[in-house]
């Protein structure tokens, strides 16, 4: 019997979970040895387990859940109503988060990048060593700089977030003390960013005449181009806007004016120096090409969304799935059947066509694009899930995994394990070419196992536990999108404010995770469930009173 007539509220219960398993994976960040905006003073290798485990499902089961649930209003709605709904529920809502809680994730990440700085050198003394070196040259600290340096600290490595080297960091800080200090010590003046640039990238973008009089008698490197192909040169004509946002994700607030002017005096310092150096390197032979690469470098990498992708990303699938929708409606086409979409037969081309994008991307389980053109192998991937949660609701029998009870901890006990040492031997493997083939696609074939085999399994167990409506799942179900989408400001500030408390680390993550739950809790009830907001985000909802006295 097709029981997707019915509302499901499994369904609905399972994407809650996926929302909320979201604040305990940030929670977790600053805690791992991975690299994160804060990075606590006690971190513990379970925690990179525990984000791996819930990273690799979380957003792919999600995905299938919203393809299912953006059929099912096709089928009974239409498309034009549809389309309507995914209006109010994701785009509006995501254009609100741009003006409110990105600038408010920006703020939290420049307050939380700085803050460790500030603390008195006593305080540095449990610290890891790279933290306080790029706390330190954020604020200037020569004498934390030499400490963290004879403690262990690369003097070049990057920063958790962007992985922008101490030097640079000095430099975009405007810190000519600690850049002159940081190139005595030995510094690469050359030392790149995750996106190629350099310190002088850095002088130039803000105006740090000191550093780049500094850098430029070091022998930095005037012609480096980075991943966009932009030179120093180049970092002199970036737009305002577009300043003061890159600015703002690193948690400087820029001054116009002397931005302005200190950019004129960079400029003049350059063409003084390729004038005696015999060259122009910056500009001159650039093409027109090499100008939309830069761009289209711009618009795939700028973290413009941060953890709101998913939005975005939904975006685009609907706007793929009313192309599948029109057609589907004029050639009458019901989807594929159960055998090939519910049956052990689905494995023989869901895993092959899900490893093709998943091959592209690093780390166990998908990337994350946050541009504003989304990256093609991680849209592709994402893409895979939802028009799988698409077709399911049309050959949905009522079946469900009813191997969940061994799926789901056969995939967390076995494959993730496995899995993990499989990509940890595929990063550390210098043999024969096809000895790295081997373990990618091993590791590849996996990370995708998993994701389907958790996707699958805890679609069956909320299918066979959650088989009524409650109103206290239901009041979850409303909440999860709100929590999910305001939390991460509160998380970060939660993790810089307990980075340093000497209790366990577990302790310091359940209590962030509980007291930041609590408030937004506290806020979704008061000041956005029966708002304009929470319309927006659940549709409306009337006070139990008011309903009480309308019966």
């Amino acid at each position: 019997m097709n029981q997707t007539s019915e509302r499901r509220h499994d369904l609905d219960a399972l994407r809650a979970v996926a929302m909320l398993l979201g604040i305990a994976l940030h929670a977790g960040l600053s805690f791992g040895t991975f690299e994160w905006i804060v990075q606590d003073s006690r971190t513990h290798w379970a925690f990179d387990l525990v984000v791996a485990a819930i990273h690799g499902f979380r957003m792919p089961m999600f995905f299938v859940v919203s393809g299912f649930f953006t059929a099912m209003l096709w089928r009974r709605r239409g498309l034009r109503s549809l389309l309507w709904h995914r209006i109010h529920r994701i785009a509006l809502p995501l254009a609100l988060c741009m003006i409110t809680v990105i600038p408010a994730m920006n703020w939290a990440s420049g307050i939380a990048l700085t803050s460790g700085a500030k603390v008195s050198a006593g305080a540095y003394a449990d610290v890891d060593p790279r933290e306080s070196v790029w706390a330190a040259a954020r604020v200037g600290d020569v004498s934390m700089i030499e400490q963290s340096i004879e403690k262990g600290a690369d003097i070049d490595e990057g920063d958790p977030q962007t992985g922008v080297t101490p030097l640079a960091l000095a430099t975009l800080f405007g810190q000519p003390e600690a850049v002159d200090a940081l190139i005595q010590l030995g510094a690469d003046v050359n030392g790149r960013d995750r996106l190629g640039s350099t310190a002088l990238h850095g002088a130039a973008f803000l105006g740090r005449v000191k550093a780049a009089r500094l850098l430029v008698d070091a022998g930095a490197d005037l012609g480096a181009r980075n991943s966009d192909n932009a030179t120093p040169y180049d970092a002199l004509s970036v737009d305002w806007g577009t300043t003061v946002f890159i600015a703002g994700l690193l948690g400087i607030q820029p001054d116009e004016q002397q931005v302005e002017e200190g950019r004129k005096a960079v400029s003049a310092l350059f063409d003084a120096v390729s004038t005696d150096r015999g060259a122009n390197p910056g500009r001159d032979g650039k093409s027109e090409k090499d100008d939309l690469s830069g761009i289209l470098g711009w618009l795939l990498h700028a973290s413009v969304f941060h953890h709101l992708w998913f939005l975005w990303h939904l975006c685009w699938l609907v706007l793929a799935f009313a192309i599948y929708a029109t057609l589907a409606d004029r050639f009458g086409w019901r989807g594929l059947s159960s055998r090939v979409m519910l049956s052990p037969a689905r494995w023989l081309w869901l895993v092959p066509l899900t490893m093709v994008p998943q091959w592209f991307m690093l780390g166990f389980g998908p990337d994350t694009s946050a541009g504003i053109l989304p990256m093609p192998p991680v849209l592709g991937y994402y893409a895979i899930f939802f028009f799988y949660g698409v077709l399911y609701y049309d050959s949905d029998d009522g079946r469900a995994d009813r191997w969940w009870p061994i799926t789901v901890p056969t995939a967390m006990l076995a494959v993730v394990p496995l899995g993990l040492s499989l990509d940890g031997d595929l990063r550390n493997a210098i043999g024969a070419p096809v000895g790295l083939v081997a373990l990618r696609l091993g590791a590849t074939a996996l990370k995708v196992v998993y994701a389907w085999l958790m996707a699958f399994g805890l679609m069956g167990m909320f299918r066979a536990l959650v088989k009524t409506e409650s109103r206290a799942l239901r009041y979850v179900s409303d909440s999860s999108y709100w929590l999910y989408i305001a939390h991460l400001p509160l998380i970060i500030l939660a993790q810089a404010w307990v980075r340093y408390w000497p209790v366990p680390s577990v302790v310091k993550f359940a209590m962030i995770c509980l007291v930041v739950t609590a408030v937004l809790l506290l806020a979704y009830q008061t000041v956005v469930r029966y708002t304009v907001v929470g319309t927006m985000l659940n549709g409306p909802r009337q006070r139990l009173r008011k309903v009480a006295a309308d019966t």
